[in-house]
């Protein structure tokens, strides 16, 4: 049996297996009963498990008397921004994000159009944990209103807040990888909207996903051959409920997930006004963030791994963007949330602003090499002594302690972190060259 993993963010399952009609039942009841009167918006990406789960969810906030407005299969974003659309109290999104088919979950949002922070988390877990359910009588249910027009409604915002004449003057050629998911049902008018030439993978949301759905490298095989025949400027992949974006150049090779991040933070940072500039990025994201912000005279600031987590950081530091080295772009002026929608915006204002190809314009920016690695621990003990004993390792480095243990050096680092959602400690290790890697990586082994 697999197992259950609850975050800050939500829950997520195998279908059938960890993720059942009880647990789905219970999160949304705890949810319900814990915004209160709502109303909640309800949307969800494409998989097959869509329609039984949020049966489920919505028979449960019903009996706890929330109000919901069902925006149906959107991308993640959309509902976020529909929640402040609507100044709704919350939002329920049913998607598994990057995992596989088989799996399925529920993201929490808050009445801000981001994640719950620790505070709201834990007092929704509460609620959860003791089943504190505020069921209603039948003359007190919520009720359903359905909005058909959402995605046309997140466009509009995207394009009301940032200027899009330089893309649309290009004549720009663009190919995008949306593997059958909600990416399939907001791009096509996005992009017509932006006057691009564009072709589309992976195109019909009723069909299963062509690959898996996490946008690294081996699974854009497609894409980036398509790339390479096709004479397009710039290529985009996303993840199932297009909260992630990745980038491929015009020679068709994957930039990577840092490295997208950094193409829209470099633009943004080059062509935002005013002075103060601050980046705001989790301490698991590449170097390379701090040194293209270093350029622009932008401060960097890291928080503990999580979404909601960079999204407290940017609203506690009025930052200019930010977001997560996976691909996840977070621009404040528009939304509270990583969104491929506005990535893709930034990308391309980028691309027609420089009058460069992508491939050049990424050449100019540092190269770094990051391992992931980990390892597998019994309890909470062992990962406080293995933190102990990487801080002894590394005595005499800068240390940073907000999430772990991150060891700093000039041109290199090292991030040990427990999971949140696994018995696992996490080792993350970024370095010019593959030689210091591995001998970063040699020297932690050491520790028994």
């Amino acid at each position: 049996m697999s197992k259950l993993i609850m975050s800050m963010s939500g829950v997520r399952g195998i279908v059938g297996e960890s993720l059942t009609p009880e647990i789905v039942q219970n999160i949304a009841l705890a949810f319900g009963t814990y915004v209160g009167k709502g109303p909640i918006i309800l949307g969800g990406d494409t998989r097959p498990s869509y329609d039984m789960i949020h049966s489920t969810v919505v028979g449960a906030l019903l009996s706890v008397g929330i109000d919901i407005i069902d925006i149906g299969q959107v991308p993640t974003p959309t509902v976020q921004q529909m929640i402040k659309f609507y100044k709704a109290k919350g939002g329920i999104v049913i998607t598994a994000s990057h995992n596989p088919i088989i799996w399925n979950g529920i993201k929490l949002m808050s009445g801000l159009g981001s994640f719950l922070n620790e505070e709201e988390h834990r007092d929704f877990m509460e609620v959860y944990d003791k089943q504190l359910f505020n069921l209603k009588s039948w003359d007190n249910i919520g009720s359903i209103t359905k909005d058909t027009q959402a995605i046309t409604k997140h466009v509009d915002i995207i394009l009301d807040t940032i200027d899009v004449d330089s893309i649309k003057n290009k004549k720009l050629k663009v190919l995008v990888d949306v593997n059958n998911g909600t990416g399939a049902l907001a791009n096509p008018e996005l992009l017509s909207r932006l006057g691009v030439e564009f072709d589309i993978l992976n195109s019909d949301p009723k069909q299963p996903f062509a690959h898996n759905p996490e946008p690294v490298k081996d699974n854009l095989v497609e894409l980036q051959k398509a790339m390479k025949q096709g004479n397009y400027d710039i290529g985009f992949a996303q993840d199932a409920d297009a909260d992630r974006l990745v980038i491929i150049d015009e020679q068709g090779r994957f930039i990577g997930e840092d490295y997208s991040l950094a193409y829209c933070i470099d633009y943004l940072l080059r062509f935002e006004s005013g002075k103060n500039k601050k980046v705001v990025v989790n301490l698991s994201t590449s170097r390379v963030i701090e040194d293209i912000s270093s350029l622009h005279n932008a401060e960097t600031i890291y928080t503990k791994i999580g979404e909601s987590n960079v999204t407290e950081g940017l609203r506690e530091n009025q930052a200019t963007v930010g977001g997560e080295g996976n691909g996840g772009v977070i621009y404040p002026r528009v939304g509270w949330g990583r969104d491929s929608l506005v990535g893709i915006v930034v990308a391309l204002k980028h691309l027609a602003e420089s009058n460069c190809p992508v491939s050049e314009v990424v050449s100019t920016y540092p190269s770094y090499i990051m391992s992931r690695e980990k390892i597998s621990v019994d309890n909470r003990d062992d990962i406080n002594q293995f933190l102990s004993k990487i801080e002894l390792l590394f005595e005499g480095n800068k240390l940073d302690r907000q999430d772990g243990v991150k060891v700093i050096f000039d041109d290199s680092w090292v991030h040990v972190r427990p999971s949140n959602t696994e018995p696992i400690i996490r080792i993350f290790v970024e370095a010019p060259n593959q030689e210091i890697v591995d001998g970063l990586l040699t020297k932690i082994a050491t520790i028994k």
